[in-house]
């Protein structure tokens, strides 16, 4: 026997508290595969068994957001102010290129030769 297999001999007599033959006779018991082999329809079971815990991938739901006509009415209000002249609303802004990049949330225009993006936040509510 070799140096491993005398060390496991001698544990399970330590452990177990048995005699030097049933130690043997357990090591030898563990490594036989004493186990028949499977028919085809155990196979088939057992690869469904298998597979069985194995959860099937979902797309992620797309979520609708509902539309917020408030936002919608501020940015068409931004909108008109910036585009309208004064003599109509008595402003002197009169942007140009006025462009609702997002509805509900983001103007951009160019005043006086500069680029300007106007992004309309709403904070959520505090709880």
């Amino acid at each position: 026997m070799t140096n491993a297999e005398e060390i496991r001999i001698t544990l399970y007599m330590r452990n177990l508290n048995i005699s030097r033959e049933e130690a043997i006779a357990l090591m030898r018991d563990e490594e036989e595969d004493n186990l028949p082999e499977l028919t085809t329809e155990q196979k088939k079971v057992e690869k469904e068994m298998r597979q069985a815990d194995r959860k099937k991938e979902t797309a992620p739901r797309k979520r609708e957001r509902k539309p917020d006509n408030d936002k919608r009415f501020l940015i068409d209000n931004f909108v008109w102010s910036l585009t309208t002249d004064e003599e109509t609303n008595g402003n002197n802004v009169n942007a140009e290129n006025v462009i609702i990049t997002k509805p509900e949330r983001e103007i951009e225009f160019d005043y006086n030769g500069n680029h300007y993006r106007l992004v309309l936040m709403k904070p959520r509510k505090e709880k």
